[in-house]
């Protein structure tokens, strides 16, 4: 059924050794963020909501595949409430999918629907907590059994937002091979099937720069969530507005985005490819994680991440400051204004929608 071969181990441990030269070259921080990603350990314990979720996949028509919200419930352990908010995402269906926003102490369940009639798409997740039955990959990968969505079978997928988990993750399909058509399920790089998972912190504090100085700002009082998948050739955005009670848009390519003058905005940074990118704002500064030290680019690599928080008051540039990315187009603008709408838009013709 599928077209999938294990790597001989000569090709394993070749891999393992490349990538512990490249992690010696980087900073700690860089080497958190590639290697320790992923993990399959449960938290156990109460839980005080569960997000109940219900994804499809579909066929875009420019041979791409993309994942799209059917439906969001959040439902509160604590007083046994339920509340839909499947209307706060954008109906259109585009790259990269639907943003799933979380706590620390919550539960995710994620039903896949494969909505293409074809082929076995998965989701699989890196810095949330989970079980070997839900790492999305085929039976002759993880020897227990095939977790993804046929054309007739949906898949539930658990996870776990425990203690640790904070920060902004990749998800992505993770069946990394053909079906009996010969169409590729390579959707980590090639074909659209990524998006990203934030989970807030349980303190809900969150280090920031702000008017030049580094302090901690409350979740709560962050105005914009930008999504950024920096790709091989361009970047692909998406936004939470919470002044607009939480409204996901998503953006399209290299994406200019918007803020209201002096508002908290939280930019969360993946990568899916396989390049290294040197992600840079020009007249824009933030604190490099877990330290106080100001910077304004960040070396990011497949599959890691970069987040940050800041108070906004001036228009500035984001772009891949390699010089052939940077050539190619590779970059968006940022625009800050006393009169906007807070409403971020589209190039012409980049929405990639159906």
């Amino acid at each position: 059924m599928y077209d999938y071969k294990l790597p001989k181990l000569e090709y394993v441990i070749t891999t393992l050794a490349l990538g512990l030269i490249i992690a010696n070259f980087l900073p700690s921080y860089n080497v958190v963020s590639v290697f320790a990603q992923s993990s399959q350990k449960i938290e156990q314990g109460d839980h005080s909501k569960s997000h109940e979720i219900q994804i499809g996949v579909v066929e875009l028509n420019n041979d791409r595949i993309a994942y799209k919200m059917n439906n969001y419930l959040v439902r509160d352990l604590v007083d046994n409430s339920t509340t839909n908010i499947t209307s706060k995402y954008d109906n259109r269906i585009l790259i990269p999918g639907p943003t799933i926003v979380a706590n620390e102490g919550d539960e995710v369940k994620i039903t896949l629907i494969n909505e293409m009639g074809w082929g076995y798409p998965s989701v699989h997740t890196h810095g949330a907590h989970y079980k070997i039955t839900s790492d999305g990959t085929l039976k002759e990968l993880n020897k227990v059994s095939d977790q993804a969505a046929s054309p007739t079978q949906p898949y539930t997928f658990e996870w776990d937002a425990g203690n640790g988990t904070a920060g902004s993750w990749p998800f992505h399909d993770h069946t990394i091979g053909k079906n009996v058509l010969g169409k590729s399920m390579d959707g980590l790089e090639t074909v659209g099937l990524f998006s990203s998972i934030i989970i807030n912190p349980s303190d809900g504090k969150l280090s920031a720069l702000v008017d030049g100085a580094p302090t901690q700002v409350d979740v709560k009082d962050i105005d914009k969530d930008f999504v950024l998948f920096v790709n091989d050739d361009v970047f692909w955005g998406s936004e939470i507005d919470y002044a607009k009670g939480g409204k996901h848009t998503q953006l399209g390519v290299n994406p200019t985005l918007t803020a209201a003058n002096n508002s908290i905005v939280r930019f969360n940074i993946q990568s899916i490819g396989n390049e290294f990118h040197d992600f840079t704002m020009d007249n824009v500064q933030w604190l490099e994680p877990g330290t106080n030290t100001v910077v304004n680019s960040h070396v990011i690599g497949p599959l890691a991440n970069h987040v940050f928080t800041i108070k906004v008051d001036s228009n500035a540039t984001y772009f891949d400051n390699s010089k052939i990315n940077l050539l190619g187009g590779m970059k968006g603008s940022f625009v800050v204004s006393d009169g906007i709408d807070n409403q971020s838009f589209f190039p012409q013709g980049d929405t990639n929608s159906i």
